[in-house]
């Protein structure tokens, strides 16, 4: 009875405002709240009470949702929706790729890294194999537009709709059903839905962040038949697919799409959260990132491709000289340097684009450096700067800055060695630890690659000021070669006297003795680094080196 006269006085009080006050925005504001009170009464089961109460059949609702969602789940989670970032991009990749043609499926193909070594080891010289590589590049870049078509914009879409499938299984349910029933656990074995009566009526109030966290998933989420069908194709993708799984999947999508939209409806949950509010105007306040999964999809692969031709040409080149480098060093393989090596440098490109640069060129300048340079170059070469009477001082000026700056080579290497050490600004246990992590389908190349970065930067410094170095020094000994042969030295007046000295007899004769090694260094060196030609009788000025005849072994 006391209901009953409120409803009644309730209806005269709206019936005199509405008569009398029905332009005020305050008559607007509770008018169209109870427009929305309205449309949620009509919801069958009913969700809201207009006390500001979610009913049970909300935390119903949740439930079947989240237990009918699990098996969708586990299909995203293995392929694109991977917290494994290597599993989840090749799953992204072969989603892009499901729609290529027979033809252009064969054309990707051809510029994998097999396919290409292949083609490029088959050139007959360097010029060859450059000009394949730029018609390789020419030809990727042409076939990469092909993803910029409609077909690839609407595929990019229907993965966003999957990325928000994702959103809506991986919603915390359970804490947001704790509000309904504290003691219910979710658990795997546990029926898809229960009776209402396990669940309690909830203040609105107290759930505004989990209705708002709600919304914000749910508004995104369409299952389409084309959902329907990508699910299923990434579930026949990740292996151990059956027919049986396929329609198992349908039919839970099917269900889910019908509590959404039909049970829940798109507009519920704003209309609630305008009732909690009691504001007809309230909006939630959200910032989104938008998606590109397909330029993420076309860096990737432009990535893959330019670092395995940064990869082929190093191999190219590294086979083009191999000859050479047993000349000038032997066939004894070269010692490698501590953390800037081959075998750290394959762990790293087996996981990622990064590599190190300039692995090669800094074991070679190491082992001209000890094997040649300290141990037979030197003596001789020190002397002529303490001992020897120079003709011209700006040559003896030249000379000093040239063989100081040979000299310190030995400690650049070895202070580059040290960037490696456990407190080194390139650690090898950090690079170790990044690698172990991305193994496991961590993200972690940007780290890597910094570190990477600061290694490649400092190698290329030290390749470069050391192959200038030794060039200029070629240039002044050749020259100083030619001098000694002529009656009066031009170069330094006690020439002659300091190579018969016993302290610099024996390091003068191999110097002398080394002059087609030092040339066939150089020119493998130039292949890393720029610092021009050599040219005999111009000390300290780069010019032209000698053909280089051929070298007996040296071990080291």
């Amino acid at each position: 009875m006391f209901d009953f006269v409120n409803t009644v006085i309730a209806a005269i009080k709206d019936l005199f405002e509405g008569l009398f006050f029905s332009s005020s925005p305050e008559y607007q504001k509770k008018r169209q709240l109870k427009v929305y009170a309205l449309e949620l009464k009509k919801l069958n089961p009913p969700l809201y009470h207009t006390g500001k109460i979610l009913l049970p059949a909300f935390g119903s609702l949740l439930y079947q949702l989240y237990h009918f969602l699990q098996p969708v789940k586990a299909v995203l989670d293995k392929t694109v929706n991977s917290p494994d970032i290597r599993a989840s991009e090749k799953y992204q990749n072969l989603f892009f790729e499901a729609i290529l043609s027979e033809e252009q499926t064969k054309q990707q193909r051809s510029f994998n890294f097999q396919a290409r070594n292949l083609l490029l080891s088959k050139c007959k010289n360097y010029q060859e194999v450059e000009h394949k590589l730029q018609e390789q590049i020419h030809g990727f870049k042409s076939f990469m537009r092909l993803f910029t078509t409609p077909a690839f914009k609407t595929r990019e879409q229907e993965l966003i709709k999957l990325f928000f499938l994702s959103d809506l299984c991986d919603f915390d349910y359970a804490s947001f059903l704790n509000r309904f029933n504290n003691k219910l656990q979710l658990t795997a074995g546990a029926p898809a839905s229960i009776s209402q009566d396990n669940f309690e009526e909830v203040f609105a109030g107290d759930v505004v962040k989990n209705l708002l966290d709600f919304q914000f998933i749910v508004r995104n989420v369409s299952i389409t038949q084309t959902t329907i069908n990508n699910v299923v194709f990434l579930a026949r993708s990740a292996g151990n697919f059956t027919d049986e799984m396929g329609a198992k999947l349908e039919k839970t999508l099917h269900t889910v799409e019908t509590i959404l939209a039909n049970q829940l409806k798109r507009n519920t949950i704003p209309m609630m959260l305008k009732l909690i509010q009691e504001d007809p105007n309230f909006e939630e306040k959200i910032t989104v990132s938008e998606a590109k999964p397909l330029q993420e999809y076309i860096d990737r692969i432009s990535e893959n491709f330019q670092a395995d031709s940064k990869r082929l040409l190093k191999i190219i080149k590294e086979t083009n000289i191999t000859g050479l480098i047993e000349k000038c060093f032997g066939s004894t393989p070269l010692k490698p340097l501590e953390g800037y090596n081959d075998a750290i440098n394959d762990a790293i490109q087996n996981l990622s684009t990064i590599s190190f640069d300039w692995v090669k060129p800094m074991q070679l300048l190491k082992a001209f450096t000890e094997m040649y340079f300290e141990t037979h170059y030197k003596t001789f070469l020190k002397s002529l700067l303490i001992e020897g009477f120079f003709a011209n001082k700006q040559i003896e000026g030249q000379y000093a800055a040239i063989y100081r700056s040979c000299e310190m080579l030995l400690g650049k290497i070895k202070n580059f060695e040290q960037l490696f050490k456990p407190k080194g600004q390139c650690s090898l246990v950090e690079i170790q630890g990044y690698i172990a992590e991305i193994e496991k389908g961590k993200d972690m190349k940007k780290q890597l690659q910094k570190i990477v970065e600061i290694a490649n930067m400092q190698a290329k410094v030290v390749v470069q000021t050391g192959s200038k170095a030794y060039a200029d020094l070629y240039a002044f000994t050749e020259h100083l070669l030619e001098d000694i042969k002529a009656p009066t030295s031009e170069l330094i007046t006690n020439i002659k006297a300091l190579v018969v000295s016993s302290k610099n007899k024996e390091s003068f004769a191999r110097l002398e003795q080394d002059r087609h090694i030092f040339a066939l260094f150089l020119e493998i060196m130039k292949n890393y680094a720029v610092f021009g030609s050599i040219e005999k009788g111009k000390p300290g000025v780069p010019a032209s080196a000698p053909s280089a005849a051929p070298a007996k072994p040296v071990q080291q």
